[in-house]
């Protein structure tokens, strides 16, 4: 599915509702602020959101307004692609690998039903019987002769 561009209306609210909840927590505005540059994210990431196979849009839409976050570029960033270089497990907290995760499991389990149709179905095997009848070997006791003394 193609991804479409974020109307601006649905940023500029998301922006609005994500400005009243800062507000609200720190109880001021502050007058100067530096000029960042600020990405919308989708969280969380659209491919790792089901689709539903109807009207094939993702679940929740991606134009939702509660799943869209404004995020500085490097969060952002850091956030699509994980800590590169600050960590030896750099993609494990991206989305980017969370998504290659989710791809390799589904093509293990695509494989694994393929498997299990190919074998058909299961044999019937003959039942055991319930009491096995095991002995333990028996091992005599030493005569009084063999013993050392």
């Amino acid at each position: 599915m193609r991804r479409r561009a974020v109307p601006m209306k649905v940023q500029r609210d998301a922006a609005l509702d994500l400005c009243a909840e800062l507000m609200r927590k720190l109880g001021m505005i502050p007058v100067e602020v530096e000029t960042v540059e600020w990405q919308l994210d989708h969280n969380p990431a659209l491919a790792l959101r089901p689709i539903d196979p109807v009207t094939g849009e993702h679940q929740p839409h991606q134009h939702s307004r509660k799943h869209l976050v404004w995020m500085t570029k490097a969060a952002h960033r850091e956030k699509t692609t994980g800590r590169r270089g600050t960590s030896d497990l750099s993609l494990r907290d991206g989305d980017q690998g969370k998504i290659a995760k989710v791809d390799r499991l589904q093509e293990q389990q695509a494989e694994f039903r393929e498997r299990l149709l190919a074998k058909g179905e299961p044999r019937d095997q003959p039942e055991r019987s319930e009491k096995r009848s095991t002995k333990w070997p028996k091992r005599p006791f030493s005569k009084k002769e063999n013993r050392r003394v």
